[in-house]
């Protein structure tokens, strides 16, 4: 059932287009200001970022001084980070680890 929801959530964000893919997460610095000027478009949005289980440690440590990003690894993520997050940014290694981990549970 639960799985069946995530599905369903991630297949509704990617049709209001607020589902955003990425090619990584990696950042060449780890500060704050410069993923702040990153995600400043999306203003006081809840974001929420999927990334894999090995997330950068730059942005790690850029993103722990934001309140409105959430970093969720695959294993971690699920229907609740859907439903608070305003947009959710998906990197393409942490789409194809929840792919593994979704097709394994089936």
């Amino acid at each position: 059932m639960r799985l069946l929801a995530l599905k369903t959530l991630l297949s509704a964000k990617l049709f209001e287009e607020k589902l955003i893919f990425i090619d990584t997460e990696a950042l060449e610095f780890p500060k704050t200001q410069l993923l702040q000027a990153i995600v400043e478009p999306y203003g006081i949005d809840k974001l929420c970022f999927l990334t894999p289980a090995e997330t950068d440690v730059n942005f790690k440590l850029a993103a722990s001084n934001l309140q409105n990003v959430n970093l969720k690894s695959p294993q971690e993520f699920n229907v609740p980070d859907m439903l608070l997050a305003d947009y959710v940014f998906v990197t393409k290694q942490g789409i194809a680890e929840l792919e593994a981990i979704l097709e394994s549970r089936e």
